[in-house]
């Protein structure tokens, strides 16, 4: 799969958190391009972090890397992490990976954010 879609990255400000969505790809050549602007947003220190991945088709091992690190990233620094995944390939490798038991999955933006206005302490 490396190299048939590039990834791109976009990153904006919700009330609730920052937002990283991705589009395209998540493989071994494009893992490092999400994980780089991942961490610059984690260097702000956010209120909480959304990793939208809903415009990605195919997330393969360096991606799922990618999110256990930001796992152990956020909770080091105590930033919630929320995950956006809509496509079936996508959630179905964070469930196989059970990388979904680390972090909580949501079918859009607009739920992830729902959950961390919920969340205690907030």
């Amino acid at each position: 799969m490396t190299g048939e879609r590039t990834l791109s990255v976009r990153v904006r400000t919700v009330p609730e958190a920052v937002v990283v969505a991705a589009s395209g790809d998540l493989d071994l050549g494009s893992a490092p391009v999400l994980r780089e602007r991942a961490r610059a947003v984690l260097d702000d220190r956010p209120a909480a972090l959304i990793v939208d991945l809903a415009g990605i088709g195919f997330c393969g091992s360096a991606g799922l890397q990618v999110l256990a690190e930001l796992v152990a990233e956020t909770a080091d620094g105590g930033v919630p992490l929320a995950v956006v995944a809509a496509h079936r390939a996508v959630v179905r490798a964070v469930r196989l990976s059970h990388l979904d038991e680390a972090f909580t999955l949501h079918a859009t933006v607009e739920d992830a954010r729902d959950w961390i206005r919920r969340r205690p302490g907030r």
